[in-house]
């Protein structure tokens, strides 16, 4: 770069252009000149600044290769770091899980929520009430059935399975009775819950024991009293559906509520004579 004595040299030149009487006014030109080397030096305040900051920028060019590298090392951990969490979640989720429970919601289609999943909706089924052997419980049958490789036609004096019926008649306690009516078929669904491997169905109960989760309620049912068939007590939803079509008196397997019958040893009057019994379904 040339010196600062060289552009001195030429803002002389320049300043003493302007002669009068061929000689260089004097204080005019050390005016042009101190006015000149001013501006020279802001101009090399300028230039210094621009090369402080070409030298930072060429540092920054120079470490990009290693910020590339610090960038890939992060994003390695960050994909560590979720594949960390992802896997406590799932330990955490089935921590304490020994396969869940299983459960019917008798007279519904669907299963009730809390974490529940429906295995296969299906239509309730079971002895005929007249009928002296068979089982003695219901049955949550699918709707649709798979054979065996080898079937029988007619029948070869073996159990029967019917379906089922409502039998509620005047004494309907149900909060859809409207819906719901003596000899309508009766539908249930079968439920699996993760992470709450035991099922308890508590008569008389509306409510779960603490540290359950309630599935649903409703009321006790049976068959009637004095048939020949005997069933398991089953709780049916309190909000029961029907089975699309049905409505005919049929028979088959059916579908009493359970009444309180005092002067034995329920404690009456806690419990009522003739009240139907209600009941819950809980899992923990």
């Amino acid at each position: 770069m040339p010196s600062a004595y060289v552009h001195l040299a030429f803002l002389v030149a320049v300043c003493c252009g302007d002669v009068h009487d061929g000689l260089c006014t004097y204080t005019f030109r050390d005016v042009c000149v101190r006015h000149r080397m001013r501006d020279v030096t802001e101009l090399r305040a300028v230039v210094d600044s621009l090369q402080a900051q070409l030298t930072l920028l060429n540092k920054v060019v120079a470490a990009i290769p290693d910020l590339r590298q610090a960038m890939k090392q992060l994003e390695g951990k960050i994909d560590d770091v979720k594949e960390e969490s992802a896997e406590t979640y799932v330990s955490e989720t089935n921590k304490g899980s020994t396969g869940g429970a299983v459960y019917t919601r008798w007279g519904r289609k669907t299963c009730s929520g809390n974490g529940t999943k429906l295995l296969y909706q299906g239509v309730a089924a079971g002895s005929h009430y007249t009928h002296k052997g068979g089982g003695s419980n219901y049955l949550c049958m699918p709707r649709d059935p798979e054979w065996g490789p080898k079937t029988i036609a007619g029948f070869q004096s073996g159990g029967y399975l019917y379906g089922a019926e409502y039998e509620i008649f005047s004494n309907n306690p149900f909060s859809n009775a409207e819906s719901v009516h003596d000899n309508d078929d009766v539908p249930c669904a079968v439920c699996h819950v993760n992470g709450r491997p035991t099922k308890l169905m508590i008569p008389a109960k509306l409510t779960c024991p603490d540290g359950w989760t309630k599935e649903y309620w409703g009321y006790l049912m049976a068959e009637r009293y004095d048939h020949v068939g005997r069933t398991t007590y089953v709780c049916m939803d309190n909000a029961p559906e029907v089975i699309e079509g049905g409505g005919q008196d049929k028979d088959g397997v059916l579908f009493y509520n359970t009444e309180a019958r005092c002067g034995g040893p329920l404690p009456c009057p806690n419990y009522v004579n003739g009240w139907e019994i209600t009941c819950v379904v809980c899992t923990q």
